[in-house]
């Protein structure tokens, strides 16, 4: 076994064993041992590196065994038993952490099943046992670190992308795609990206119609006017920050003082110096 050189300099850091809802941990338990498998507000993924767990209260009989990959959706309280003894490691978040640029959950949506499945499994490929069994050494040395974590789960995104279907991967990920929440973080992430209704619309992959209506549910507002708040924030927050109005300008998207100016006179009714004056007197 690896040996974790300078423990108590991770833990005296602020992310360390944090509260952070996107940790991965590991069980071992011995055959015939029963426990609960509860998890709120956040979706659960299991690793099967060894044994047999059963789910108990199910009226088929559901197994989860060895080298396999299975999500167990959101909101779970499960009673399950071991039947020899096993290993598994969990995952579990609230807000995924996808930084491949190709792999959109709101893109899978056209490859849904007709209807869920009772037990949403995989196989797991030489890639992801060798991933889960990295990660079994991170937890085994406790580098229990929120940042390194958020890396290990992009990373497991990356080889879902990489190495199965766009069709296994919208029956795995089910639960993610028909979360009502999933939009809504969806085009807080996006908004940074786009300045109109319509390339909005585009990068959520659907029509502006159909982004209209979502809003509508979600927000109780328009796209249009929804864009404008983001952009009035985004606007306040950094003015507030920074003193470069050059950077200031080009990362904003106004084509010169004068454009960012007439914008702050218009939204807020100050020049940019007056609201800068006002939020750095806040």
């Amino acid at each position: 076994m690896s040996r974790l050189y300078y423990l108590n300099e991770h833990i005296e850091c602020p992310n360390y064993q944090s509260n952070y809802r996107g940790m991965f941990s590991e069980y071992a338990v011995d055959s015939g041992t029963m426990l609960d498998m509860n998890v709120e507000e956040a979706f659960c993924f299991i690793f099967m590196l060894k044994g047999e767990i059963e789910f108990l209260g199910e009226d088929s009989r559901l197994i989860l065994k060895k080298d396999n990959l299975y999500s167990l959706g959101k909101n779970i309280n499960i009673g399950m038993r071991a039947n020899s003894d096993s290993y598994f490691i969990r995952l579990i978040f609230d807000k995924p952490q996808i930084l491949c640029d190709k792999f959109e959950m709101i893109a899978l949506k056209k490859y849904l099943p007709e209807r869920d499945v009772a037990l949403r499994v995989l196989p797991m490929n030489k890639l992801l046992v060798d991933f889960a069994s990295s990660v079994h050494e991170y937890l085994n040395n406790k580098m229990f670190c929120r940042h390194l974590y958020d890396i290990k789960q992009s990373e497991w995104f990356f080889l879902m992308r990489g190495f199965y279907t766009k069709k296994q991967n919208a029956m795995f990920f089910y639960p993610l795609l028909n979360d009502d929440t999933s939009f809504e973080t969806m085009v807080k992430e996006k908004a940074g990206k786009v300045s109109t209704v319509n390339e909005l619309a585009a990068a959520c992959c659907m029509s502006t119609k159909t982004l209209t209506r979502k809003f509508k549910n979600h927000f109780d507002t328009t796209p249009k006017q929804w864009l404008l708040e983001q952009k009035k924030q985004i606007v306040k927050i950094e003015l507030w920050k920074t003193d470069n109005f050059k950077e200031l300008l080009g990362k904003l998207g106004f084509s010169s003082y004068a454009h960012l100016n007439g914008y702050c006179l218009k939204y807020f009714g100050k020049s940019v110096k007056e609201l800068k004056e006002d939020l750095q007197n806040k």
